[in-house]
């Protein structure tokens, strides 16, 4: 990575949540076109710009491990102007390098996943996994079985589709369960203790509560793992500092 280091993971917790007062600056690939994407990591992953929701100007700049926003000034005032992420899998036909998806849902045991990120003291946006299943194998094209997002931090006026239905522990933490449905169902896991770091975040039980709740079905297949954020206002230096996915061994179940 040119710049930026990866943040150190802390063994046992996650840190203190905090903002960067201004955009880093960092050496890579600069992505502004609404559906560009340029591979990081070797090809592991995919640095996607994603510019679906708004007409404003939006770029990332891309490294290793990462990818910061800038420029970003959105004015949304009632859903996500844009989802600039890091992507493992396939998206529309472009599926990175050695990718084990699509994969059944049935067969997730041990995916994991770890996530740093950091955030401006101003502007309204969540920071939130994607995870995508289909019916089908699917490589082209919007999935249409499930979208899951797992919500690792938001600002008070953005919340998920749908309404909370319950509350479950996963990984140490207590998270709201949100059910609803625009083109497709959609689950959101919201932590109710935000952070801007996970290490090992399993995954996989997500995924299985979302079978248990009868959502998720485990003939579907997953077709990709995204993390990224959608911001309404602003958007200007969210910053992915570090990212990492895999499928090994399943985590311990506490």
């Amino acid at each position: 990575m040119a710049v930026l280091a990866v943040l150190a993971m802390l063994v046992g917790g996650s840190p203190a949540l905090a903002t960067d007062p201004g955009t880093p600056r960092v050496e890579g690939k600069r992505v502004c076109g609404k559906t560009e994407s340029t591979p990081v990591a070797g090809g592991r992953y995919e640095a996607q710009n994603n510019l679906w929701g708004a007409d404003t100007p939006q770029c990332i700049t891309a490294f290793d491990t990462g990818f910061v926003v800038d420029p970003a000034d959105h004015r949304k005032e009632n859903g996500p102007a844009s989802y600039p992420s890091m992507v493992w899998g396939c998206n529309y036909g472009n599926c990175t390098k050695g990718t084990p998806f699509p994969r059944k849902v049935s067969e997730l045991a041990g995916l994991r996943s770890s996530w740093a990120v950091s955030v401006p003291p101003t502007g309204d946006y969540n920071v939130s996994y994607d995870l995508w299943m289909d019916p089908t194998p699917r490589r082209n094209g919007r999935p249409t079985g499930l979208e899951l997002m797992i919500w690792l931090k938001n600002t008070p006026r953005v919340q998920p589709i749908g309404s909370k239905k319950a509350e479950v522990t996963i990984a140490g933490a207590t998270w709201d369960v949100w059910l609803g449905a625009i083109d497709l169902p959609t689950i959101s896991y919201v932590r109710q203790q935000p952070t801007l770091e996970v290490r090992d975040l399993p995954l996989d039980q997500f995924v299985a509560d979302a079978q248990r709740r009868g959502v998720a079905k485990p003939e579907w297949y997953m077709t990709s793992v995204q993390a990224g954020f959608e911001p309404w206002i602003g958007g200007r230096g969210l910053t992915t500092r570090s990212f990492s996915a895999d499928i090994g061994a399943p985590a311990p179940t506490p």
